[in-house]
């Protein structure tokens, strides 16, 4: 074969002549030398610059500093680029030492520098100016495994060098790890073999050895000795060969028993991992196991995860370990086991030994349902249950368990049975009920209340009447109102009573025979006032005279006059009215019935306290819904042997009301306010709470009767319910937004500054203003009179009462503004139009009434709401108009019954003006919330309102 031409290639030679060239090049070049040292066990590396022998530590001459090159470029520079390249990874990995001139370069960097240094020639160390040598042959890093077992493996590193087969103990050789290891050995730096053992090098202690325990054991065994294995560089103890793992999920087994010597609670426990039986483990390095299997040993890998979790699940239930398997606890934490766990584990694990316990067998659970209450003993003031439990024909006194629940104790041991676990809850549930009625309980388990506080016990456990059978057919005929006893009707009674009336008059009598007395809550218009004749007609008729007391508003005391004459015209009554009346006083003490008015009665406390009554009868007993009230306190110091309320509404705005009609009838049947208040009113009221409002509604059913038209007078005709909305005219519009966004301003500013509850009087005088210009922005005073301001609720109804009356029919016309009324009456003189009117200062009602019902030339009767919405009877109107709305809907809904009550043969008609888009369109809105009130107390209904909140406001006023 022939020689190619260097013709045939002609780049060789230019490559070759440019490699001479740069070459020479190099050569001029000005090359730096270097001196290193290392800090003992640190690591750290030490390195010197030198210029021929001048310490360099600034390399700005040679275009080099700490951000890499000269600002001005890469001007041209003596200094070879292998040694500026270097020069600039000082500047940005090392930390200079100015005062001894060296740079010092973290461990994690040595390998890297390492590798730059080994090119250069002139490379030394500070001590002796030795030269140091980098070999161009590396060393193998060389793992013996020394040890294995299945908490630890041993082991020892070395290395050899690959070209002569020398052996290098590892405590000979300083290594330095990185992308490229190196190790220093009698001053000479090898490059390390990368293998897969390089890579643990670093965690070999001084002497080459390692160990790992416990899961790192575990792992290095099951993962990577397998493997490792196989490479030549991992020397084996002869014969080796890698354990096979098994990691199965394990499977609980647990045994429990009694240690009845030191009363205590044995569990152990074991984990079942694919049929090899371990205890729990010990220590964290238990990670492993060696086990049997057949012939061949294995290694179970535990759940550590799982066991840790299961063992601290027990801890915390209070068992202590004892052993490896044995775990212990005692006392009501073993009794937590045995009543809360274990009927748990039993469904997720074999438990064995259940059937050998005997002082920690649940034996039974002591609730409500066990308890046993015998009425022994009662008198006129006081009921006597003997209170109990009983479970498995075990008796166990209430007192005792009282004890334990006041100790905050859960468990009740019973010799010979086990232990009774107490229902806590459910029993401070029923202490909680004792409070609330006022119950003593003596020792021995003896519970004393008040017979009217019978019922409500009666439904809160079952009681033996056996030995009281009388109290108990009480009892049940409250807790059933038909259940009732019909008695027949005085002869004296001038009247038929309907069915629902007859049934009042047993209702009133029954609770009258057995010294309660109750609350007769009928709607309005369904003969309350004649149900209470019947009463006091019939007491006259078997008992004798006897001086009775009705109270009632003054609108209603001659409607009391009048209906008595009528229909029980045989009892003697005395009228207290007028300034004059001082005169009657003689006559009360032969009277059959007393009659005066609330604001009388203030006047005449003094005498009237002087009597002591049969029975005194609070008409509209809403009149003492403010027990702070001076009317309220004077009421109540009347001596009386019963007591009755009457009113359509025991409850308008808030729970005190009733609470406070109550303890006019019973004193102490509700406890005292503050306890009251606590118990019912704000959860019910503040919280909305269901349950405090069902439990209210069951303690006073009893002691209220309460029918609606719907129900017991069918024969009512129908009512139609129409709101009816108005315009507000331009200017009346303007004024409106006017005075609302200084109405809104106003409030919040005072709800910021005292709070929503001291806010209550600008809250309802800002609203007062806006309700006002609703119906006439005349209202709002002079200054606005001048206006001449027309309203456009006004000109409504002119047109809606000019046409009801066109059509022959009769009209109320209800406003709680007497300012609106006289405006109303100057237009109805202005159109000739025939009117009635009464407001609270009006004298001889009872004439005014009886005129419109008689009269029919008289088109419409004006009512002030406050002064007519109760106790009036004008069934000669078929039509009602309500001109603004009252806050509260069930005092517009007595208003309407004015009309739509007995007696009444039309269809009747109820309108309600509403301004649109004002408060009281939006008052509209939040009057359904004011009727569930009352809605769910006298009904199963448990629908509530609230009490006006934040958000309420920001909708009023929006």
């Amino acid at each position: 074969m022939q020689d190619k031409r260097h013709d045939e290639h002609p780049e060789l030679f230019q490559k070759l002549s440019k490699a001479l060239e740069d070459d020479e090049d190099r050569q001029n070049y000005l090359h730096l030398s270097y001196q290193v040292s290392f800090y003992p066990k640190v690591g750290t590396m030490l390195i010197r610059v030198f210029e021929g022998k001048k310490l360099i530590t600034r390399f700005e001459h040679f275009g080099i500093h700490a951000l890499g090159l000269h600002r001005l470029g890469s001007p041209i520079s003596e200094l070879d680029p292998d040694h500026r390249r270097f020069a600039q990874h000082l500047l940005r990995f090392a930390v200079l030492n100015p005062s001894e001139g060296y740079f010092s370069i973290p461990k994690k960097q040595v390998s890297f520098f390492l590798a730059h240094l080994s090119k250069f020639r002139d490379v030394g160390f500070f001590q002796g100016k030795r030269k140091v040598q980098f070999s161009d042959h590396p060393l193998t890093p060389m793992v013996e495994l020394r040890e294995e077992n299945p908490t630890e493996v041993h082991l020892r590193a070395s290395f050899q060098e690959e070209h002569s087969g020398k052996a290098y103990p590892y405590d000979q050789v300083r290594v330095f790890s990185g992308r490229r290891s190196w190790a220093l050995c009698e001053d000479v730096f090898f490059p390390i073999k990368s293998s897969l053992v390089t890579p643990l090098l670093e965690d070999f202690n001084e002497l080459g050895e390692l160990t790992l325990r416990g899961a790192e054991a575990a792992d290095f065994i099951q993962e990577y000795l397998p493997t490792l294995a196989k490479k030549p560089e991992v020397l084996l103890p002869e014969g080796f060969k890698p354990p096979e793992v098994r990691q199965e999920k394990p499977e609980l087994a647990y045994e429990i028993e009694e240690d009845r010597v030191q009363d205590k609670l044995v569990l152990r426990m074991h984990f079942n991992y694919g049929g090899h039986v371990l205890p729990p483990h010990v220590d964290d390095k238990d990670v492993m196991v060696r086990v049997q299997n057949g012939e061949q040993p294995i290694l179970i890998r535990r759940d550590m995860e799982f066991e840790k979790d299961t063992l601290q699940k027990y801890q915390d239930q209070g068992f202590h370990r004892v052993s490896q398997d044995r775990f212990e606890t005692g006392g009501e934490a073993a009794m937590d086991f045995v009543t809360e766990t274990l009927p748990i584990l039993k469904k997720e694990a074999k438990v064995t030994g259940e059937d050998s316990l005997n002082q920690f067998r649940l034996f039974g659970e002591l609730a409500q349902e066990q308890i046993r209450a015998r009425a022994t003993t009662s008198g006129m003031d006081w009921l006597e249950v003997d209170l109990g439990f009983e479970i498995q024909d075990v008796a166990i006194s209430y007192d005792i368990i009282q004890a334990l629940l006041s100790q905050g104790r859960r468990y009740l041991p019973v010799p010979g049975k086990g232990f009774v676990k107490i229902n806590r809850e459910d029993l401070l549930a029923l202490e909680e009920k004792i409070l609330e009625i006022e119950g003593e309980i003596s020792e021995g388990g003896k519970l004393r209340v008040a017979p009217f506080q019978a019922v409500y016990l009666d439904e809160s456990f079952a009681i033996d009447w056996s030995q009281k059978q009388e109290l108990g057919a009480i009892v049940k005929s409250l807790r059933n109102i038909k259940g009732v006893p019909s008695r027949p009707l005085p002869q004296s009674l001038d009247a038929i009573l309907r069915e629902y009336q007859h049934h009042g008059f047993d209702w009133l009598h029954f609770l009258h025979d057995h010294n309660f007395h109750g609350i007769l809550a009928d709607d309005m218009g369904l003969g309350k006032t004649l149900q209470a004749l019947a009463y006091l007609q019939d007491r006259k008729e078997r008992f004798g005279a006897t001086p009775n007391l009705v109270l009632a508003p003054t609108s209603v005391v001659f409607n009391w006059a009048s209906e008595t004459k009528k229909f029980t015209p045989n009892l003697k009554t005395v009228l207290l009215y007028g300034p004059h009346r001082k005169h009657l006083y003689k006559e009360i003490a032969d009277a059959d019935v007393v009659f005066t008015s609330y604001a009388l009665f203030r006047r005449d406390a003094e005498i009237l306290s002087k009597h002591h009554w049969h029975t005194v009868i609070l008409d509209e007993a809403q009149n003492i819904k403010n027990y702070r009230s001076k009317t309220a306190q004077l009421v109540k110091k009347l001596k009386a042997d019963q007591r009755w309320a009457l009113t359509g509404t025991p409850l308008e705005n808030r729970l005190s009301e009733l609470w406070s009609i109550f303890d006019f009838l019973m004193p102490g049947f509700l406890g005292s306010y503050p306890h009251f208040k606590k118990k019912y009113q704000q959860p019910i009221e503040n919280d909305h709470s269901s349950a405090h409002l069902d439990r209210l509604r069951r303690r006073i059913y009893p002691f209220i009767l309460r029918r609606i038209k719907d129900e017991v007078a069918k024969e009512l005709p129908p009512k139609t319910e129409v709101t009816h909305f108005c315009e507000m005219t331009h200017d009346q519009n303007k004024v409106y937004h006017e005075v609302l966004a200084a109405c809104r301003k106003q409030v919040f500013q005072e709800v910021e500054k005292r709070g929503l509850d001291r806010s209550h009087v600008s809250i309802l005088t800002a609203l007062l203003r806006l309700r006002q210009i609703c119906c006439h922005p005349d209202l709002l005073g002079p200054q606005f009179q001048k206006r001449e301001i027309d309203s456009g609720k006004l000109e409504a109804f002119k047109d809606l009462l000019s046409e009801v009356i066109s059509e022959g029919h009769r009209v109320l016309v209800f406003s709680q503004f007497v300012e609106m009324l006289n405006i109303l009456k100057k237009w109805f003189e202005k159109e000739s139009i025939a009117f009635e009117y009464l407001d609270g200062r009006t004298r001889r009602r009872e004439e005014k009434i009886k005129n419109f019902n008689e009269n029919k030339e008289i088109p419409v009767f004006l009512v002030s709401l406050r002064a007519g919405g109760t106790g009036l009877n004008l069934t000669g109107a078929d039509y009602v108009i309500h001109y603004d709305p009252w806050w509260n809907p069930a005092v517009q809904d007595q208003a309407t019954d004015r009309v739509h009550r007995i007696g009444q043969t039309k269809h009747v008609f109820s309108y309600k003006l509403i301004t649109k888009d004002s408060v009281e369109e939006k008052i509209l809105m939040l009057q359904e919330k004011k009727r569930g009130l009352v809605k769910g107390l006298l009904s199963s209904d448990s629908a509530l309102g609230k009490k006006l909140s934040y958000e309420d406001l920001e909708y009023l006023f929006s």
